[in-house]
């Protein structure tokens, strides 16, 4: 169990450190940065101790002094600049890596499509996209670069002390290992800490969000308070948590900050019975000098300090080790379910098939289709009618590629969805929601969603196509109106408009239809229903309805009952809907 855990910390670690890619230039930089202000930290060191052994043995004045004092003080100035520089290009590094992966899960969450993440807790995926996202900065940004210093800064310290006494060289080489070694007992607690604190940090955001979109409803039966203890405590739990991370992550420092002191204290030891004469060795050929014992004083803190600082931010190690598993579940469920074949799509109209389909839900023993075959004509409109819960939007899912069937296939023209590559679908289907999304922004940005460059002149034909031109021009700015928060400051039948104007820009050959006029008035689903007419034409349409308005849109009607596609008579679409809902 023990090595399985060690296997996957390091398969973590490998992914984390790839992570950085281009980013590598920065953490190099990071690095220079970092032995730079190290040798000048020497020069330091070199010049303050010759400069007390010239005063105290050789007579020196302060006018003697003074080039000694503005090169140390020059120095000084450069350290400053050069830990700026260290942090700012670690911070350079670790904003493009956690940018670059939040597109990344934010790009395959798109792919995934509604089927997955309406199986998810939004506030878990909240959380996922930026707590633990932003838990990867410290990792990124500063444990790479002092891990790459914690053995350089040392050895080039060693080339300087080993010339004046191979004693202090000796020490510095047998006391060195005890910080590391003590930081990874420490450390492996840390980030069993860490990985409890962040699945109890999912689990609550989950939590708060469902509570905060379900406020109206306990309202309404009086359980808002009742809500509200619960969320103190899975709060004072998180607390609780985050407290006992910190007393890890002091507990770390305490400990290496405790040995480092002891390391110092036996060089001191040792430079001070020298100075005695009760030792003799350690030095080539000579006497330990003021300023040999000077410089070796300065230095040691020094010597220690890059591998205290590895230990600090090894906690930010385990904290981003402990995040990266839900990302790479994340990634892993998406790249399960994303791949797909390479074939590219053919050129013209597909049409759609399912071929002896079964499909259930985990979690469910009834199945949702079996054995379900039908076909959609290229060019052809279908309609497909039946209860509520009979599997209808199941049946996009599948023709969408977000859900894969058990037995079965699901053909493209005469080739298995699966065999095709995933992107050239994506790119020949437009999917038209009953609950169609508007993100915060202006319309125009809401519509280029669908053709990133799309022209003025393209925006605007889709827009008269699908009717939204009317209300579009008596906004005060037009394209340019601003959205509100899932897109509140519009009407129903206004946002299924822009829906149908988004699938107008996108002009995909495939058009599938989920309920496109469902809770319109008559008004509203008479202007949607005219521009539907319009978009369905040349196209091969799936349409998804329980209105017998809709229905005349469609040239056949399927009938899904139990699990099977059954042909209705197109003559009587109302009995028929009857007959489904009964």
């Amino acid at each position: 169990m023990q090595a399985s855990s060690r296997d996957s910390s390091r398969e973590k670690s490998r992914w984390l450190k790839g992570l950085v890619g281009d980013e590598k230039r920065w953490i190099r930089l990071s690095i220079a940065a970092g032995l730079f202000a190290g040798l000048m930290l020497i020069l330091q060191a070199h010049l303050l101790a010759r400069a007390v052994d010239a005063t105290l043995f050789h007579q020196a004045q302060l006018p003697d002094l003074w080039p000694w004092l503005v090169v140390i003080l020059l120095a000084l100035i450069v350290r400053v600049l050069a830990g700026m520089l260290r942090e700012w290009c670690g911070q350079r590094a670790s904003v493009g890596v956690r940018a670059r992966l939040r597109a990344e899960l934010l790009q395959r969450l798109a792919a995934l499509g509604p089927a997955y993440t309406r199986q998810q807790r939004s506030g878990e995926l909240s959380s996922v996209l930026i707590e633990q996202v932003e838990a990867l900065d410290g990792f990124i940004a500063r444990y790479l670069p002092q891990m790459a210093l914690s053995v350089m800064l040392p050895l080039v310290i060693l080339v300087f002390v080993l010339p004046i006494n191979w004693a202090a060289a000796l020490i510095f080489l047998i006391t060195a290992p005890l910080i590391p070694v003590f930081m990874a007992l420490v450390g492996t607690r840390a980030a069993e800490a860490n990985r409890r604190n962040f699945k109890a940090l999912a689990q609550l955001s989950a939590y708060f969000l469902d509570v905060v979109q379900g406020l109206a409803t306990l309202k309404l039966f009086s359980q808002s308070q009742a809500q509200r203890q619960i969320i103190a405590r899975n709060a004072e739990e998180f607390r609780l948590r985050t407290m006992q991370v910190l007393r890890l992550a002091f507990l770390s420092s305490a400990v290496l900050e405790f040995f480092a002191s002891v390391s110092i204290a036996v060089l001191a030891v040792y430079l001070g019975f020298s100075f005695l004469g009760l030792l003799d060795f350690g030095s080539w050929g000579g006497q330990i000098t003021l300023y040999h014992a000077l410089f070796l004083l300065i230095l040691a803190p020094e010597f220690y300090l890059p591998l205290r600082e590895l230990g600090t931010h090894y906690h930010a190690k385990q904290e981003a080790t402990a995040a990266a598993e839900r990302i790479l579940d994340l990634l892993n469920e998406a790249e399960r379910l994303e791949a797909g074949g390479s074939v590219p799509m053919g050129k013209g109209l597909p049409g759609l098939a399912l071929d002896q389909v079964s499909f259930s839900y985990a979690g469910q023993s009834s199945a949702v289709l079996q054995h379900c075959s039908f076909r959609v004509n290229p060019g052809e409109c279908v309609a497909l009618v039946g209860p509520s819960g009979a599997g209808k939007s199941t049946v996009l899912n599948l023709l969408a590629g977000f859900e894969r069937p058990a037995e079965g296939q699901v053909l493209i023209g005469d080739q298995p969805l699966s065999s095709l590559s995933r992107q050239d679908w994506m790119q020949r289907i437009a999917f038209v929601s009953q609950h169609t999304t508007l993100f915060p922004g202006s319309i125009r940005d809401n519509l280029l969603m669908a053709k990133p460059d799309a022209s003025d002149a393209a925006l605007q034909n889709a827009c008269d196509k699908a009717a939204a031109s009317e209300f579009i021009q008596r906004l005060p700015d037009g394209l340019n109106t601003q959205v509100g928060e899932a897109g509140n400051n519009f009407s129903g039948g206004q946002i299924q408009r822009l829906a149908l104007a988004r699938a107008f820009l996108k002009d995909a050959p495939v058009l599938l239809l989920d309920e496109p006029t469902a809770s319109l008035d008559q008004e509203s689903e008479a202007q949607v229903l005219k521009a539907l007419e319009h978009l369905c034409q040349g196209r091969t349409t799936l349409l998804l309805t329980h209105r017998p308005t809709t229905l005349r849109l469609a040239q056949r009607i399927l009938h899904l009952h139990q699990g099977q596609c059954i042909e209705a008579a197109i003559e009587s679409p109302t009995a028929q809907l009857k007959e489904g809902s009964e």
